[in-house]
């Protein structure tokens, strides 16, 4: 199938896509959430930056694909032929890999987070000190964490009222900080996994891509732009977002009902199964612009 007319199916609202033949296809960058793909042939497939996430790929061909940088969080990837594919930097979060086979994948910089490998094949994977394991379940069900990284929310208070304020490279996954304050820290390059943000105190903090979190009343100012915070599945009900420039960041299933987001926007805000600030669901996969068709509404931007 032609790359673009699969897009533009997807765009159209159609998710079933099981067994095409698309080896060799050209998807980087492609929106593809919620797809189902099993069975696909995508063997040398160009998938690089394309979102995956929540997708069913299952029993799918992905022999020597190029993932650099894909999302994959919560994948269903179960049987998939991964042999000799590139998955640098590629986020596994949460993704089902049950009995595929990666002999010689390219995992340099992957994140692997609550990720399944039962009975996988690993023969000749390629990994490197930037490749994260955590709370995953191995070929032969024992679990995997990454100890030099990961921080309860124990140590990490400890450390801040310390005077430490960057935090950046550590992992932080299913900890409670909530009603913290946390004003300063500098989360940006850190993994946040159902972490509870709710009722904290996130003043001037840095942050890069949250996943599963809760946000819940919290508050949140910053002297200068993010330049695009991710968050994927986040709840950011009645947070206080109103001195925050939020240009270019991404809420992917995510809730702001009541959420004050009156600051400065500068730039885009991209979309995919959000509620905003005001009830509204947005579908998507959109942008602000195209969604709001470029009009000022009053009192958000």
């Amino acid at each position: 199938m032609d790359p673009q007319l699969l897009y533009g199916r997807y765009m159209a609202g159609d998710r079933d896509f099981r067994g095409l033949e698309l080896s060799n296809a050209y998807l980087y960058g492609f929106w593809l959430i919620d797809v189902n793909l099993s069975g696909a042939n995508l063997e040398g497939a160009s998938l690089g930056d394309t979102y995956l996430i929540n997708s069913n790929l299952s029993h799918t061909n992905l022999e020597k694909a190029w993932l650099d940088s894909a999302l994959l969080i919560k994948a269903n990837l179960s049987n998939t032929n991964l042999r000799n594919a590139t998955l640098v930097n590629v986020d596994l979060t949460g993704a089902d890999l049950t009995g595929a086979d990666l002999t010689g994948a390219d995992l340099t910089g992957a994140v692997l987070i609550e990720t399944n490998l039962t009975d996988a094949n690993l023969t000749d994977i390629k990994t490197t000190e930037q490749t994260i394991f955590h709370q995953v379940t191995m070929p032969d069900g024992g679990i995997q964490n990454d100890l030099n990284r990961t921080l309860s929310a124990e140590e990490l208070l400890r450390r801040y009222g310390e005077g430490e304020r960057n935090f950046q490279d550590k992992i932080l996954h299913r900890v409670d900080l909530s009603g913290a304050d946390l004003r300063d820290i500098d989360l940006s390059r850190s993994r946040l996994s159902y972490v509870n943000f709710s009722c904290a105190c996130l003043e001037n903090v840095g942050l890069g891509r949250a996943i599963f979190s809760d946000f819940r009343n919290a508050g949140f100012s910053r002297d200068e732009d993010w330049l695009g915070v991710y968050f994927f599945y986040c709840d950011l009900r009645e947070a206080n977002l109103s001195g925050v420039d939020i240009s270019y960041s991404q809420f992917i299933g995510s809730n702001l009902l009541e959420a004050r987001v009156c600051g400065g926007i500068q730039g885009d805000i991209f979309f995919y199964e959000t509620t905003w600030s005001d009830g509204e669901f947005i579908q998507g996969p959109t942008s602000a612009i195209s969604h709001w068709r470029g009009e000022i509404r009053e009192g958000e931007f």
